[in-house]
């Protein structure tokens, strides 16, 4: 590919990415805003979504995010992953920034009612991996929030 072409893709790209943040920006409730100070989704993490038969796998792509930043909550068939990624050092007089740092937010609606009470979430060399069991017919209900811990492997 000539070189000039992957410029302007790569170029493309990334104003793609741009317009996906202002939409979710958009889009989000304001409470999210008065919550984390500031205006959400100037990035947003890569994320896998596996149906099984008994459950949903999550892959969510974090670098440069510590687990302590991440936040994992549930309600009903909803799942929403939200954080914050630093920047790198002290120094702000970037000479050029390709990274995108600050707040970020992704819910997740599952199909089927799940079982809040045995999610895990294990973070390991910048990916975060989510299981969230199906919850079995007749079994009782969840609470209406639950936070998920993230372990550190």
């Amino acid at each position: 590919m000539a070189p000039l072409k992957k410029i302007y893709l790569e170029e493309l790209a990334r104003i793609q990415d741009r317009i996906n943040s202002l939409f979710e920006q958009a889009l989000l409730p304001s409470e999210y805003e008065d919550r984390e100070g500031g205006l959400p989704g100037t990035w947003a993490p890569e994320v896998d979504v596996i149906e099984t038969e008994d459950s949903y796998l999550l892959f969510v792509e974090l670098p440069g995010v510590r687990k302590e930043d991440i936040q994992l909550n549930v309600r009903d068939r909803r799942l929403e992953l939200t954080g914050r990624r630093q920047p790198l050092g002290d120094n702000r007089n970037f000479l050029r920034m390709e990274r995108s740092y600050g707040p970020f937010r992704r819910a997740f609606d599952l199909g089927a009612p799940v079982d809040t009470e045995t999610i895990a979430a294990d973070f390991e060399a910048g990916i975060l991996r989510i299981q969230v069991p199906k919850r079995a017919a007749g079994s009782p209900g969840n609470p209406p929030i639950t936070t998920v811990p993230v372990k550190q492997e």
